[in-house]
C-alpha cells in the first residue's frame, strides 16, 4: 500500500474546493506508516565488499534538524530510498507546523563511524 499517496490525498483539496477533513491522529498514523516502511527498507540493506554503507538524516524536529540518522547500504535502490526519506522529512515538517508540534531542541548528530558488522551496516557513536 502506498502510504505516501494516501497521506497526500489527505492534504489535497477536492474538486469542489472543500478541504478534505483529516484530523491530526490520521495524519500522524500515515506518517508513522511511511516511517515504518522506510526503516524496514533501510534494515534490509546488506553490506559487503560490493556494497558500501551510507547515512541519512531522518525525520524533522520542530526546532529544526533530524530526529535520528538511518544507516543503510547501496544494495537497495538508493534513489527511491532517499526520495522517500526526503518526502517523509518534508511531510513531517509541514505536519509539525500545521499542528504546532513542540519538542526539545537538542541536536542529534550522525554516527561517528559506519561499519559493516556481520553483513549489516551499523552506526557507531563514540
Amino acid at each position: 500500500m502506498n502510504y505516501l499517496a494516501i497521506f497526500l490525498t489527505f492534504l489535497t483539496i477536492n474538486c469542489s474546493n472543500t478541504e478534505v477533513a483529516v484530523n491530526q491522529d490520521t495524519e500522524r498514523k500515515a506518517l508513522d506508516d511511511l516511517a515504518k516502511e522506510i526503516r524496514e527498507l533501510a534494515d534490509t540493506a546488506i553490506c559487503s565488499d560490493n556494497f558500501t554503507c551510507e547515512v541519512i538524516g531522518f525525520g524533522s524536529k520542530p526546532c529544526g534538524g533530524n530526529w535520528e540518522y538511518l544507516v543503510y547500504s547501496n544494495a537497495i535502490d538508493v534513489v527511491a530510498f532517499t526520495s522517500k526519506v526526503n518526502t517523509y522529512n518534508a511531510l513531517e515538517k509541514k505536519f509539525n507546523a500545521k499542528y504546532e508540534i513542540m519538542s526539545d531542541c537538542s541536536v542529534v548528530n550522525p554516527p561517528d563511524e559506519i561499519i559493516c558488522d556481520n553483513g549489516k551496516c551499523t552506526g557507531v557513536y563514540n
